[in-house]
């Protein structure tokens, strides 16, 4: 089981690329990536399929990683298609006349 900073990690680096831009990586790179260790790769396959079910990444068997352009049958994972928005911005404050 991945910790809370792992999970986070992960969801950072899949969440957040250029707008035009997905960058895919195999499951070791990702877990280089994210400093996960390799030991733990089952975990990250776990929590991938969770992420794919609920629509935060994408898979597919095949292709070119991009963390060093290796080709690949294994799995590719790459984030959505627009970036996710950032959980750890505070909303903006509405002023009293509903002003933000």
């Amino acid at each position: 089981m991945l910790s809370r900073a792992q999970e986070a990690r992960v969801r950072n680096v899949l969440g957040h690329h250029l707008p035009g831009t997905l960058p895919a990586y195999c499951l070791e790179h990702l877990a280089v990536r994210t400093q996960i260790p390799l030991a733990h790769l089952a975990d990250l396959a776990a929590f991938v399929r969770n992420l794919r079910v609920n629509g935060a990444c994408q898979t597919r068997y095949g292709g070119i990683c991009d963390a060093n352009g290796h080709e690949t049958t294994r799995l590719l994972i790459w984030g959505p298609p627009t970036p996710m928005a950032t959980p750890d911005l505070p909303e903006p404050r509405q002023g009293a006349g509903g002003v933000p």
